[in-house]
């Protein structure tokens, strides 16, 4: 008989998403892993793992292991799709592992699944590997909980780093406050019907609201879109300095403000989570702003 493991494993079956959405996903089981004490093999994470140094050298994604063969991440996130499906499901079920979708019970009627709940603590126990498949797969206290460690493993490298130090610091220089604005335009004026793709003018209004609500200080703009901000960093009255403009730079940089302003999005709320910075989201266009706006969410 095959020696059962000493720990569960538990394979993402699947990315979700760019790249707020795989930071989250990624640091969801990781936190989850470091509560229940299970392993996580996430070669899904590939997509994004060359600009964090912690997993960038292990084929698994695992934080701190250099097991090498990188190159190998796509075609083994190929493999884990096909064991993931109904033809891979008996191979899969003959090693005596289990196949765990919450695409149709949870991500389509909108439900949270907890990765640390009693549930999925028994499945684990039950299987030496698990294949989890699905978006809402949440552990919202160990998130928080294991920020500092999660942080670690999602340092990105030391060019990324720089490069957002400088532009960050040249920002800074001559104010009070920075905030960071993420101008979300490109594929949001599809997502969801367009809802909460905005003109860059009520960008430039809501950064006027800033201004006035903080009387007596400085304020400049930290801004990273996806695409032509050009009619608002022109802006006479505002203050404004560009991110990086890489999708890891920019985040980093926004990480890095001292405020943030943005549509409801994974690349916002991974900013405002790993710098600790109070986001105020933007829903609505005839929305105003607020100090009490300003708040650390927990994710969409």
């Amino acid at each position: 008989m095959t020696k059962r493991p000493d720990r569960p494993c538990v394979i993402v079956g699947k990315g979700e998403g760019q790249l707020g959405n795989r930071l989250f996903q990624a640091a969801t089981f990781l936190a989850a892993s470091y509560e229940r004490g299970f392993e996580v093999w996430n070669p899904a994470f590939g997509d994004y793992a060359e600009f964090f140094p912690a997993i960038s050298g292990d084929v698994l994604c695992r934080p701190w292991r250099n097991g090498g063969y990188a190159f190998m991440r796509g075609a083994l996130c190929r493999a884990v799709a096909i064991a993931g499906g109904s033809c891979g499901e008996p191979l899969v079920d003959s090693l005596g592992g289990a196949v765990f979708d919450i695409s149709r019970s949870h991500d389509a009627a909108e439900l949270e699944y907890d990765l640390c709940g009693d549930h999925f603590a028994d499945l684990i126990k039950q299987h030496p590997f698990v294949i989890a498949k699905g978006w809402k797969f949440r552990a919202r206290e160990a998130l928080w909980k294991h920020r500092e460690k999660i942080r670690g493993v999602f340092k990105p490298t030391c060019a990324i780093e720089e490069d957002v130090r400088l532009r960050v610091d040249a920002a800074r220089e001559g104010f009070d406050l920075l905030v960071g604005v993420h101008v979300r335009l490109g594929d949001y004026a599809e997502w969801q019907g367009g809802r909460y793709f905005f003109p860059v003018a009520e960008y430039a209004r809501w950064m006027c609201e800033v201004v006035a609500m903080n009387p007596g200080r400085r304020v400049g703009f930290l801004v990273c879109s996806n695409g032509d901000i050009d009619a608002l960093t022109a802006q006479k009255d505002l203050k404004i300095a560009r991110g990086p403009g890489s999708a890891v730079g920019d985040l980093y940089a926004l990480a890095a403000c001292d405020r943030l302003i943005g549509p409801p999005s994974t690349f916002t709320l991974w900013a405002s989570y790993y710098g600790q910075v109070p986001l105020h989201m933007l829903e609505s266009a005839d929305q105003s702003l607020w100090e009490g706006g300003f708040v650390m969410h927990e994710r969409v």
